[in-house]
């Protein structure tokens, strides 16, 4: 086969390659993928529109540089390696976020919890927000940049996710969230205690004898902290998140928590016995992922700080 040069040839041997690695997620859209990296190594994705390569030229012919580079990320790619670090970018709820590794790479399955956590908030005025295990923080970063009125904490006990989120923060200008190295709710501040609108948590829940049957893309290159939190069956974090949320929420404060769809049971029967009320699991139309939501009951009396 000649060399490829066109956009369409490109594109053809680049899904080739993506379809038949064995290193990534079944699901993933490899026609996509391809048109993804094609735009990164076109440098053409800084409006954080992805979408052009579907009307781009298919007859256009990139410089030799370009096609190189962009099949050097296929192949890249193709070995299992997160297009975020390949591109040293993300885009999330609208955002374009400058990733490294190190931390847990943003996921678009997580922009359902943004979705869920907005509805919860449209109503309030000046909402206060703690998102748990934060990571590198593109939850918080979102809500803060849809909700500029919001005061946005953001907690997790990795340095290099806290340092990516901080960066970010500057970057898009957002002085409305911030950034706490704290184990879960622990180094919040004591005057958040009851004072807390929403709290998000995507916390790790992989029990750690099913880490090694994740795909090559997340073991071998997501620090392991942000996949499991070591218990055998995945829920110590997560009980803290429910558990301890009471403590922090107001009265008719909300908790979200994203999590795979065949733990979502589990969680509910948590927060019932945390005390919450039950507001049930929202999914999206891939069903990638469900946030289980449960509610602060709105009479109850607040506890002293």
């Amino acid at each position: 086969m000649s060399e490829p040069r066109s956009v369409a040839d490109l594109l053809s041997i680049a899904e080739r390659v993506l379809e038949d690695s064995q290193q990534l997620f079944a699901d993933h859209d490899r026609p996509r993928m391809a048109r993804d990296l094609l735009s990164a190594a076109l440098d053409l994705t800084e409006d954080n529109d992805q979408d052009f390569v579907h009307d781009f030229d298919e007859d256009f012919e990139p410089p030799l540089r370009t096609r190189e580079r962009f099949l050097s990320y296929v192949a890249r790619r193709a070995a299992g390696e997160p297009a975020p670090f390949i591109t040293g970018k993300a885009f999330f709820y609208g955002l374009q976020l400058s990733v490294k590794p190190g931390a847990f790479v943003p996921r678009p399955s997580s922009e359902l919890m943004v979705t869920r956590a907005l509805k919860r908030l449209a109503k309030l005025q000046a909402p206060v927000v703690v998102d748990v295990c934060t990571g590198a923080g593109p939850i918080a970063l979102a809500i803060a940049h849809e909700r500029q009125d919001a005061t946005v904490w953001g907690a997790d006990i990795s340095d290099e996710g806290l340092r990516q989120a901080r960066t970010n923060a500057t970057r898009l200008q957002l002085t409305n969230v911030r950034f706490k190295n704290s184990d879960m709710y622990g180094a919040l501040p004591r005057a958040l205690r009851n004072e807390v609108h929403l709290i998000t948590a995507h916390v790790p829940y992989v029990p750690v004898d099913e880490v090694n049957d994740l795909p090559p893309e997340v073991t071998e290159y997501e620090p392991v902290s942000t996949l499991t939190d070591q218990s055998a069956d995945g829920f110590d974090l997560m009980t803290r998140a429910i558990l301890e949320a009471p403590e922090w929420l107001r009265p008719g404060g909300w908790l979200l928590l994203e999590m795979s769809e065949d733990f979502a049971a589990r969680a509910r029967r948590l927060c019932k016995k945390a005390g919450l009320e039950d507001k049930g699991v929202a999914t999206d139309a891939d069903r990638l992922s469900a946030i289980v939501e449960a509610r602060e009951r709105p009479g109850r009396a607040r506890a002293p700080r």
